[in-house]
């Protein structure tokens, strides 16, 4: 019978790429929760991101909500578009422990402690934000490309404005609404993402137009790669 040896040095090899493949094939991914309106709780298990929340239930005969803020624990970001009350509600962020970035419309009286300073690139944690100005209506609104631990997520906010989706890089997750989806499927200005999430939509809404689109039912969670 013929034993074979394994040459040290190969076998090392070997060993050192399935190493340092490790992290990215058994890395976390993201779940995001939608809330209601263009409200998501997203997490990697650690950091959690509340996107335009807490907001007033039923605000303008949107979606109304109903939400365990004390189950929400750990390092929590609120990441506001706008002052619009069915995106955001002072009186309730106040009630808890979370920090927030968001235009200075939102953000004036709220405690400076947990304020992150408004700039051109913010650091939070694993994620990394990039504001762009945007416009809608009379407010000051602000979309956000979202990089967390390589993935790459945007939020539109309730813009229409399409110089936003410019020069964006290939997207894990695109959370835009209805409206602007058509208008950008029209101009032929929506980036590359593998998936493409309609946010602030009605209940049961069909976006005949996004065959690929996932559109959340309230409480529905969905996987972020």
């Amino acid at each position: 019978m013929t034993c074979r040896t394994v040459n040290p040095i190969k076998l090392f090899f070997i060993f050192l790429v399935m190493f340092l493949g490790l992290p990215k094939a058994y890395s976390q991914s993201l779940e995001a929760q939608f809330i209601g309106n263009e409200a998501f709780r997203i997490t990697d298990g650690k950091t959690i991101l509340m996107t335009d929340f807490p907001y007033k239930s039923g605000a303008y005969d949107y979606m109304e909500y109903e939400f365990d803020f004390s189950g929400t624990t750990g390092t929590v970001l609120s990441l506001i578009t706008h002052r619009h009350d069915d995106h955001f509600a002072p009186v309730l962020f106040a009630n808890q422990g979370w920090y927030i970035l968001g235009p200075g419309e939102v953000t004036v009286g709220l405690p400076q402690n947990r304020l992150l300073p408004f700039s051109e690139k913010v650091i939070f944690e694993p994620l990394t934000i990039w504001p762009k100005k945007s416009t809608h209506g009379n407010t000051e609104h602000y979309s956000y490309l979202v990089d967390w631990s390589g993935r790459k997520l945007f939020f539109t906010g309730d813009t229409e404005d399409l110089a936003v989706l410019k020069d964006l890089p290939e997207l894990n997750a695109l959370f835009i609404t209805p409206w602007f989806y058509r208008k950008a499927k029209l101009n032929d200005a929506l980036p590359e993402s593998k998936k493409i999430i309609i946010y602030h939509h009605l209940e049961n809404d069909i976006v005949p137009e996004c065959l690929g689109c996932i559109i959340p039912m309230q409480n529905e969670y969905i996987e972020i790669n």
